[in-house]
């Protein structure tokens, strides 16, 4: 990857909005902003197509086919048309959950912190609908469940979700429905925090890290196996998988794995500095520093580009067309990654 980096637009937020509250699909970009407005974004100019008062800009944002959903912090579920951002529906009574997961007309809430169970309710009307199955799941810490589709050999493809408790050595992917479709031993506990776990890769497939130094790679169709063990403790940074180039975070800084000969490369020049944040680019991975840098890394382990911005960033959302989207300290970036170009350097 030979690639610059460059802001294509910024916008201020007016206050800290948490990190979650911000969604991207191919055409819309969404995110809470000065308190009590959700806005939704044209996300390569960032004209304002629509807003919509919520109760606050600390919850979480996801984007389900022509919908978005709002869980704000204090516990209404709201759900607007993404077009045009008309009010569909809004259901309260569902303060800490802040994990949203959507699972075809079902949405998923709850698991996090082991606050509150997975809770369904219907992506149509809001409605809560009844918990079958997975009980033992529900009642615990969860990482984020992540929506799939599962398609086992021989079987047509199905929505499911990923779920993994904080505490248990396993991981389930289960139906709308609540039941459980197939389970797997971990070598240890899912690494949950309270972004994302688990990365997806363009071809569908899951990564996740099982403790502190086993990469774990859930594919659609075999199912769950070991990806890679490091010699090294990992950081609880998602990986980033794309073919067979795995990109991780130890305790040295950064590095870019050839799964095939497993041949490891580490990126000296960013040891001293943390990872707040990564993302996958065309043919590499962006990483957000702690000193406000943001770096590419490609396949060889070579920093392609490099560029610093006024803010850290502490979450990076991949949009489409070379676009990624940043956010922290009050202020929303986005980033225009070509795969041509020579590259400045910092």
């Amino acid at each position: 990857m030979d690639g610059s980096v460059s802001v294509l637009w910024s916008r201020s937020l007016h206050m800290r909005s948490a990190s979650q509250a911000l969604a991207a699909a191919a055409n819309h970009l969404v995110v809470a902003e000065r308190r009590s407005r959700l806005v939704c974004l044209d996300p390569r100019s960032g004209v304002q197509r629509w807003e919509q008062r919520v109760e606050d800009c600390w919850g979480t944002a996801v984007v389900a086919g022509e919908r978005c959903l709002y869980l704000s912090q204090a516990g209404v579920l709201h759900c607007f048309a993404l077009d045009d951002g008309q009010r569909l529906w809004s259901t309260p009574g569902l303060s800490l959950r802040h994990f949203v997961s959507v699972i075809g007309s079902v949405v998923l809430l709850g698991g996090w912190r082991g606050y509150r169970p997975l809770t369904r309710v219907a992506l149509a009307d809001g409605r809560p609908l009844p918990s079958d199955g997975a009980d033992c799941a529900r009642a615990a810490a969860l990482a984020w469940p992540q929506p799939v589709r599962w398609r086992p050999e021989g079987d047509s493809a199905a929505d499911a979700v990923l779920i993994a408790g904080a505490d248990v050595p396993k991981l389930l992917v289960m139906a709308a429905s609540g039941a459980v479709l197939r389970e797997w031993s971990l070598p240890a506990p899912v690494v949950a925090s309270d972004g994302s776990s688990f990365g997806v890769g363009s071809d569908g497939r899951v990564t996740f890290l099982s403790g502190r130094r086993t990469v774990m790679v859930f594919d659609p169709v075999s199912g769950v196996h070991v990806l890679w063990h490091h010699e090294r403790d990992l950081h609880p940074v998602t990986p980033i998988l794309d073919g067979e180039t795995l990109w991780l975070v130890d305790d040295t800084g950064t590095a870019a794995i050839d799964l095939s000969p497993g041949v490891v490369t580490e990126v000296r020049s960013l040891r001293r500095r943390t990872v707040r944040a990564a993302a996958p680019v065309p043919g590499g991975g962006l990483f957000a520093m702690m000193d406000r840098a943001l770096v590419t890394v490609d396949r060889a382990g070579t920093v392609g580009a490099r560029l610093r911005l006024p803010m850290p960033i502490e979450r990076l959302v991949p949009g489409v067309d070379g676009l990624v989207h940043g956010i922290g300290k009050g202020h929303l970036v986005t980033l225009d990654i070509p795969t041509t170009a020579a590259v400045p350097p910092l």
